[in-house]
């Protein structure tokens, strides 16, 4: 097998990987500063075999695909040292991320006080200290499910044997095997900070952030904490809480109902949400709804409008990506910062409303890159609301000018009620970026690619600009529905194959197509008319509704 590395070519025997490599490059230059390779494009941890010549650039531990894989390994480190404490039946459920820790529970269900994590946390120190190394083995399809079962992990046997494979390549340390979908770090040493802390039900996994070093101080969002729980709670009471129920409801024609029961839920929340805005006393003028990107801030904005008038009350709706300044004005300006919005225009356009004058709308079209002005004056009744979304409809610069005591602040947020099994989550972030790069496609002239190589700067900018206000939020509503991803990929999945080896953006697409890959299809019609997703996979042979006008 014909390597190339920095330069140089290298001969290997079959089922050599990037370890013996890196063995050869470190004993050279004593270097100790790469914890994945790049391969042609195809990021392999170091106990991955190569499957054929290649090229090689070595990925630092400050990379972003290695911080994928140090949350990967250090789950399995957190595995580790719980069976190594309670025994092999022992287990843990990683439910969710909160900030930049993860939300975990014991599956035996008992509440963890912090003297017990703090027993658990030494052994997990134990063996990072031993640098324990993580291997990899490939094992038959037929032997994995029977493991699986032997081992009482049935679910993820279901799983497995839902899936079209001949061989599984698993992780195995100490005496610990186990399976994570995605590449992972060559040994625990590389662990080097993490923390366990109380929050019951459960506890945190308590990690640095991207590009960090050290443990930073986390910040407690109680409510956001509990719309997480509340709705993974529902998951789990009806019965699709992971993966495997999932495509099992869809092999069964079950997800009719799952479908009818997600959207009736979110239904419900909305106008409980409708009926708070009308009950306040002063009245409310004014309802900030903010979120990161592909939240669905548009398409729920347009529903509370619909529960809001069952209430008698006719709000008028803004939309912050109608305030853009021209494309033409732009120059290099960040399209994801507060700067990026018309704040003058949006000022007055809210003063005049909130005053009873007659107002002439923007609407910003994306293709030409200019706004468009409505030819009908509108008017905001008497003691009417105005509603405002947008990505920063939570900083204090855009409604300085209103009083508190007249707004109310809502923050949204897909929160995947799903994860794949035990030890595997669903990224919050992946299932945006799904919904943006349908949607982006068919709705905003952006192709994949482009999709992909812009998301990094989207992600710091909802760092910079959203997540450090959603504690101003009076209420955190979940716009993800559990039966999304399988829409969203049979319309993604083509878009991403699209993407060639030559393109920057082809590893981010090789590693969403392996996210997706377990997941079964469904087809768009399933989507009711009204549906939050309608606004990423489009209105295409529906009638016309308020939503898609």
């Amino acid at each position: 097998m014909h390597i190339t590395c920095e330069g140089r070519s290298f001969d290997f025997f079959d089922g050599a990987s990037p370890q013996n490599l890196w063995n050869i490059v470190r004993g050279e230059r004593g270097r100790n500063d790469a914890v994945l390779a790049d391969c042609n494009g195809d990021i392999l941890d170091f106990q991955t075999p190569f499957s054929k010549d290649c090229t090689v650039r070595w990925i630092p531990l400050s990379s972003k695909q290695a911080y994928q894989a140090y949350r990967r390994t250090a789950i399995m480190l957190l595995v580790c040292g719980v069976k190594e404490i309670y025994g092999e039946k022992a287990d843990v459920k990683v439910k969710h991320s909160l900030g930049k820790s993860i939300y975990c529970e014991f599956k035996d269900g008992h509440t963890p006080l912090q003297k017990e994590l703090s027993i658990l946390e030494n052994k997990m120190k134990e063996i990072v200290s031993e640098r324990r190394k993580i291997t990899k083995l490939v094992v038959g399809r037929n032997r994995a499910i029977a493991f699986l079962r032997m081992k009482g992990r049935n679910e993820d046997a279901e799983l497995l044997s839902q899936l079209d494979f001949s061989e599984l390549n698993v992780d195995q340390c100490g005496s610990l095997i186990d399976y994570y979908f995605g590449p992972m770090l060559p040994d625990m040493g590389f662990i080097h900070a993490f923390a366990l802390h109380s929050y019951a039900p459960g506890f945190l996994l308590q990690l640095p952030g991207p590009g960090e070093t050290e443990l930073t101080p986390g910040k407690d969002d109680p409510l956001y904490a509990r719309v997480f729980l509340e709705s993974q709670n529902w998951s789990e009471l009806i019965g699709c809480h992971n993966l495997e129920e999932l495509n099992r409801s869809i092999d069964t024609g079950r997800i009719y109902d799952l479908v009818a029961t997600a959207e009736a839920l979110q239904e419900k929340k909305m106008a409980e949400l409708a009926d708070t805005i009308c009950r306040q006393k002063p009245s409310i003028r004014l309802v900030c709804m903010a979120g990161p990107s592909s939240s669905g801030k548009t398409t729920f904005m347009k529903r509370l409008i619909v529960h809001l008038w069952v209430n008698g009350v006719k709000p008028v709706m803004l939309s912050l990506d109608d305030y853009f300044r021209n494309r033409d004005e732009m120059g290099n300006e960040n399209w994801e910062n507060l700067e990026a919005l018309d704040l003058t225009l949006f000022e007055d356009t809210v003063s005049a409303l909130l005053e009873g004058r007659e107002v002439h709308l923007p609407h910003f079209n994306f293709i030409t890159g200019k706004k468009e002005w409505d030819k009908k004056a509108i008017r905001l009744g008497k003691e009417q609301p105005i509603l405002v979304e947008g990505l920063h409809a939570l900083n204090p610069r855009l409604t300085y000018f209103v009083p508190g005591y007249q707004c109310i602040r809502v923050y949204l947020s897909a929160l995947t009620q799903l994860t794949i099994n035990d030890h595997n989550r669903i990224s919050t972030s992946d299932s945006r970026l799904l919904r943006r790069l349908v949607r982006d496609f068919q709705f905003r002239g952006n192709g994949p690619e482009h999709t992909l190589m812009v998301w990094d700067n989207v992600r710091q900018g909802e760092e910079r600009n959203i997540f450090q206000y959603q504690d101003r939020a009076n209420v955190v509503f979940n716009t993800a529905l559990l039966y999304e991803i399988p829409v969203l990929k049979k319309l993604a999945r083509p878009l991403l194959e699209s993407i060639g080896r030559d393109s920057p953006a082809y590893s981010e697409a090789k590693r969403m197509l392996s996210f997706l890959m377990p997941f079964r299809e469904l087809d768009s019609s399933i989507v009711p008319g009204e549906s939050l997703l309608r606004e990423f996979v489009g209105y295409k042979g529906l009638g016309k509704s308020f939503l898609n006008r």
